[in-house]
């Protein structure tokens, strides 16, 4: 069977949105779940944290078991899995069912997200793989811009508890047109455990995964406290930072497919150059920007833009490292960045959050602190490999 990019990458794209749904859409309703629940809107904010540990320490031991599964089977049984958990959840919505259901909610997911770019990779050809990998991606962002705003209109319509149903609905549908649409993928030979711990113990696996952290991780100071920062320090009300935040997740989307463009043209080592580089400057401006409303508005899609834009490049940075293990350093990538995501959140609170609470406006220097560090590492790194290494990174 011929393979058809435009229609695998639309596929895996529905894949990733519904999977990313999951993760999304009770951020946006914590209230509407505390009250439902009756507990503490930061006892609820725990099933967040809950799913992104998960996602981050139990994919990468997924990806190893089902390395011999067909690539098609696994996504579809990872969507229906996902549903069942959401019907369950329906069913007995009590914090301690939810929260352990978020724990097989998030391996499903990451699970999905990281076949899925493994999938991309391989059936895609390698002019047109990196925009095949943001519009991969770009599902997750899509999910955050489309899943956390309805959602929260639906549960304020209806209730909180709806959007499990829904859900679970999505991934039945999904997961059929996954299964009609994308041809039988056979499964790559699994890497031996010992290649595995070796790419764990190598220098260049160890620093390659460290620039994600730290990109990631500055992006992740901002971007968890990015509300309360529109609010007190630009100074917006409530609509216009629901505006705001729409925008910036419009431009986020616009960013991945910039960055996927640049990575097919120029490569992954100068596009990551030029986005991150972008992205320090654009923070450091923020503070300066942020004094008036427009310029604060433009500060932020021009950070959209700038931050995910390396999206893609870091993807296939970091799958160039070792191509014959390119779904385990995939799985550990994915891990990484949601490990960064909380560790970024610590480091935006500060001491005991002293920052968020006293002061929110070394927030964007704070970011731009996590990329520059990512910015240089990458370089060293580059300076220190091998030619032929130099070239694959460059080239691809």
């Amino acid at each position: 069977m011929k393979h058809r990019p435009a229609l695998i990458t639309a596929v895996l794209f529905c894949a990733t949105f519904t999977a990313g749904v999951a993760e999304y859409i009770l951020s946006g309703q914590l209230d509407l779940v505390a009250q439902g629940l009756g507990v503490s809107e930061a006892t609820t904010g725990q099933l967040v944290t809950v799913f992104s540990l998960a996602y981050g320490l139990i994919t990468p031991a997924l990806v190893v078991m089902t390395a011999r599964v067909d690539r098609r089977l696994l996504i579809s049984a990872a969507l229906l899995v996902f549903a069942a958990t959401n019907l369950v959840s329906w069913l007995s919505p009590t914090l301690l069912t939810i929260m352990a259901l978020r724990v097989v909610m998030a391996a499903s997911t990451g699970l999905i997200v990281v076949t899925a770019l493994s999938v991309v990779v391989r059936l895609v050809a390698p002019e047109r793989r990196a925009r095949a990998v943001a519009t991969v991606m770009m599902g997750v962002t899509a999910s955050l811009v489309l899943g956390v705003p309805a959602g929260r209109a639906v549960a304020q319509h209806w209730d909180w508890t709806t959007t499990f149903p829904l859900n679970a609905a999505l991934a039945v549908l999904v997961a059929g047109i996954v299964w009609m649409a994308l041809p039988r993928i056979a499964p790559r030979t699994p890497v031996p455990l010992r290649r595995q711990l070796a790419l764990l113990a190598g220098s260049r696996t160890v620093l390659g995964l460290t620039v994600t952290f730290l990109w990631l991780g500055g992006y992740a100071a901002l971007n968890t406290y990015f509300t309360p920062y529109l609010v007190s320090v630009v100074g917006l009300d409530g609509g216009a930072v629901s505006l705001v935040l729409l925008l910036f997740g419009l431009a986020s989307i616009v960013g991945i497919q910039v960055g996927g463009f640049l990575t097919d043209r120029v490569g992954a080592h100068r596009t990551l150059t030029v986005t991150k580089a972008f992205h320090v400057l654009v923070l450091v401006a923020l503070p300066l920007l942020a004094v008036t409303t427009r310029g604060a508005v433009a500060a932020v899609l021009l950070w959209g833009v700038a931050a995910w834009g390396s999206t893609s490049a870091q993807q296939i940075r970091v799958s160039s490292l070792a191509p014959d293990a390119s779904d385990v350093l995939m799985s550990l990538n994915q891990s990484v960045m949601q490990i960064a995501i909380a560790a970024g959140a610590g480091a935006g609170a500060g001491g005991g959050g002293l920052v968020v609470t006293q002061n929110l406006k070394p927030l964007p220097l704070i970011a731009a602190a996590g990329v520059v560090a990512s910015l240089v590492l990458m370089h060293v790194m580059r300076q220190r490999a091998p030619k032929h290494a130099r070239h694959t990174v460059t080239s691809h």
